[in-house]
């Protein structure tokens, strides 16, 4: 998820746990740990792109990470507050981590929550990684906590009321998924909201890709992608692992393109064959950390192409089954 997501959910996650014995420096502390794991974002610029989009949300997303770093601030913050006690501490920041991990295998990217003992990524695709639905009761509660001089009960109401209200929106995902296609053999949500799904239809050859609403009455319309495996020249075991075997190759202007197909396409529910949301580029050694500066930066690349006011009228109508 976004760095604002999990800062107020670390806020607010912050001010139960510890509010009120530590006041207001209990949703500050809580909001940097909870954005302590996207900390290996820095570590991608120095390693090939490859091999940095398998980087992040790897040892630093997992539970033993968020152990370890958890004992550790544990300890040095009970050096600076004693009064609080080591265990309290242990439990808040090891919370607050965990929490973070938690919530990005709700998106799409995938989360090595068992390294490094396994390599597996857990990802349950009910998020998108920016969803101001999920995120807006966290918000408006650490900005009333944050005015709000007075301690006590109705401060930690405000926190839970808010955590529960987002975690309603996360069941209200699950529901919204048990109701799309059953052929699907993926399916993760369109951006901003959980009403509009991206789905996938594995073949042999190849993919099946299209959009389906909640509130459409007619079946998905789907456009087939050859996958080309055959166009691989190299093997390619980092972007293969990274694509959990949902990928293309395609070739434009003399350069082979590996594309991700698990994160959907750039404006893909107007148009059938959009292009691929993260497409990387095969063979360009030398400029491989330019162009994974931020891992982000790639996979969102072309996100927010071509949006203007017309394109968000045309995205609420899709949405809502038109």
């Amino acid at each position: 998820m976004d760095p604002l997501t999990h800062l107020t959910l670390g806020a607010c996650t912050g001010e139960l746990l510890l509010g009120r014995r530590f006041g207001k420096r209990a949703m500050l502390f809580g909001a940097l740990a909870a954005n302590l794991p996207d900390v290996d974002t820095f570590a991608g610029l120095f390693v090939p792109g490859d091999e940095a989009l398998l980087l992040h949300r790897g040892f630093t997303h997992s539970f033993c990470f968020a152990l370890l770093a958890g004992l550790l601030l544990a300890y040095i913050f009970n050096k600076w507050y004693p009064r609080i006690g080591y265990g309290a501490f242990a439990l808040f920041f090891c919370v607050e981590i965990g929490l973070h991990d938690l919530l990005d295998t709700c998106t799409s990217y995938g989360t090595g929550l068992a390294e490094p003992f396994s390599d597996h990524r857990f990802s349950f695709n009910l998020l998108f990684v920016v969803d101001p639905l999920f995120t807006i009761s966290l918000l408006v509660a650490t900005i009333v906590l944050l005015i709000r001089k007075n301690a006590g009960v109705s401060r930690a109401r405000w926190a839970a009321g808010a955590i529960a209200i987002s975690m309603l929106y996360v069941g209200l995902a699950l529901f919204c998924k048990s109701r799309l296609d059953p052929e699907a053999t993926l399916t993760t949500p369109a951006p901003f909201n959980c009403f509009l799904w991206y789905c996938v239809k594995q073949t042999g050859d190849g993919y099946y890709t299209g959009y389906q609403s909640v509130f459409d009455k007619e079946p998905v319309s789907y456009e087939y992608h050859p996958q080309n495996r055959q166009l691989l020249t190299s093997p390619e075991p980092y972007l293969m692992r990274f694509a959990d075997r949902y990928y293309t190759v395609s070739q434009a202007g003399g350069q082979l393109y590996f594309n991700v197909i698990r994160f959907g396409q750039i404006q893909g529910w107007q148009t059938k064959d959009a292009p691929f949301v993260l497409s990387y580029p095969l063979g360009a050694k030398g400029d491989e950390n330019m162009i994974i500066q931020d891992e982000n930066m790639i996979i969102q690349k072309g996100r927010l192409t071509g949006w203007n006011s017309q394109s968000i009228r045309l995205y609420l109508e899709r949405i809502m089954g038109r």
